[in-house]
């Protein structure tokens, strides 16, 4: 009995380490958001918006679960979610996803999840642009666009054409990239009317948007 305290003064360090790296395990398989929980995030009703800390928590095979979805039309009613998830967590997989996405032809009156999807897919690109050059490229094409080909109800034409450039300055702006900032200083000095205004609130924007890291 006599050698059982020598042993566990002996063992106290070996026990401490091991506490330390079963505490550690739970965190690491907690890291990542895989295909199940990507799919149960994008299905769900979000009324106060989509938390963006757990959209940031998807791993490559969540991803590739989204991009999957995205991919079906039978699934657009989830695709503005996806298209957000997508660029939040700016997985590989992404940009390919989202450009393929923005490129389908498009004609003629458009369903309201796929609009929500558009009207999305400017703040999707701003996120994804920190991490991947390649969507502050589409995203300026989106800004610089002409009327598309497509409609929404009532939104159509010139009419149509300035709404898109107004939500891509506001993702241009939560890009939080300088260059985005140069073209929303040009683009604002060029600009009158409400257009004008709201590009200055798109750099207000991206100033908090540098400022609080968002």
């Amino acid at each position: 009995m006599a050698r059982i305290p020598q042993l566990l003064r002996v063992g106290l360090p070996m026990v401490a380490w091991l506490q330390v790296v079963f505490l550690a395990l739970p965190l690491s398989a907690e890291s990542g958001m895989g295909a199940d929980g990507a799919e149960r995030l994008v299905r769900e009703t979000w009324y106060e918006g989509l938390p963006l800390d757990r959209a940031a928590q998807v791993d490559a095979a969540g991803a590739a679960r989204l991009v999957s979805m995205l991919e079906d039309p039978d699934e657009r009613a989830q695709h503005a979610n996806i298209l957000m998830v997508l660029g939040v967590c700016a997985q590989p997989s992404a940009y390919d996803a989202i450009a393929a996405w923005a490129a389908l032809p498009r004609t003629g009156a458009v369903d309201r999840a796929t609009f929500r999807a558009w009207q999305t897919l400017p703040q999707a690109l701003g996120r994804l642009a920190r991490h991947d050059p390649r969507a502050l490229v589409l995203l300026t094409a989106q800004f610089e666009a002409g009327p598309p080909s497509w409609h929404f109800r009532y939104h159509r034409g010139e009419r149509l054409a300035k709404l898109i450039r107004r939500a891509a300055a506001t993702g241009l702006a939560i890009s939080g990239l300088p260059e985005a900032d140069a073209l929303l200083e040009k683009a604002e000095a060029e600009s009158t009317g409400s257009l004008r205004e709201h590009l200055g609130e798109s750099r207000s924007l991206y100033r908090e948007t540098v400022d609080g890291g968002q």
